[in-house]
């Protein structure tokens, strides 16, 4: 498992973005909580969230969690589905933003956030890693993996 650090929100959604392919490859199950502690500065993150939580309350909109939805919280643990383009583009935006967001990979988690804005972890082969890294570096964010201590 490796922490990924990025110099801005923005970074983190390059890096973000970058691993998207590769989640969608393993047909990770990924979920994210619409909800946030830090007000989300940039007018884009505020339309991807709005657009988010709007179709989470829609019925028939997005899935949720069945941990969750015995709460009957419609923002906790929303499925979010990256083969919808838009949702891939809302999540990369949103996850490092959010309280939490998390993939999963059968039973095994593969990506989680941790509460801050510029930094996530992911558990993915070596060459995934990469791969997501060059890419997000490539669109000019400037991202690092460090191990987890």
């Amino acid at each position: 498992m490796r922490y990924i650090e990025a110099a801005s929100p923005h970074d983190m959604e390059a890096f973000i973005s970058g691993i998207i392919p590769d989640l969608l490859r393993v047909k990770a199950q990924v979920f994210i909580d619409l909800y946030v502690d830090e007000p989300m500065g940039d007018e884009t993150s505020l339309t991807s969230f709005r657009a988010m939580v709007d179709m989470a309350q829609t019925k028939g909109g997005l899935a949720r969690r069945s941990l969750f939805s015995a709460r009957r919280d419609l923002l906790m643990g929303v499925e979010v589905d990256l083969l919808q383009s838009d949702q891939a583009e809302h999540f990369s935006r949103l996850a490092h933003q959010v309280i939490n967001a998390e993939a999963w990979d059968r039973d095994r988690q593969i990506f989680g956030t941790v509460e801050s804005p510029v930094l996530v972890w992911v558990d993915v082969p070596a060459e995934v890693l990469e791969r997501a890294l060059e890419t997000a570096r490539e669109a000019g964010a400037l991202v690092h993996a460090r191990p987890m201590q």
